[in-house]
């Protein structure tokens, strides 16, 4: 399992705005893709102006088969509220389960 782990600096004036949209446009994208396990977002104690997308796929392989085309198409439909994150990848080496 790989973790996708975005964070996004969000006003906090915007941020409900914000989620809603994130959920509506990506969480629904997200969703419909072949390998994805869930996704959450968390807010930084320290800072609550970082919002963390941390996002579960199957494997590399199916978060990657995203094409750069599929990210601009649905990055548009957050319109305004489009946000560039900073990136990072875990990979999940154990399971509680």
């Amino acid at each position: 399992m790989v973790i996708e782990f975005l964070t996004f600096t969000v006003p906090i004036a915007i941020q409900n705005q914000w989620k809603a949209l994130d959920e509506a446009v990506w969480t629904c994208f997200l969703e419909k893709q072949k390998g994805f396990v869930q996704k959450e977002l968390w807010q930084s104690p320290e800072n609550p102006e970082k919002l963390h997308a941390v996002i579960w796929w199957r494997d590399k392989d199916s978060w990657k088969a995203i094409t750069d085309e599929q990210i601009r198409t649905v990055d548009m439909g957050m319109g305004d509220y489009l946000i560039e994150p900073e990136m990072c990848e875990f990979v999940v080496i154990t399971d509680s389960e």
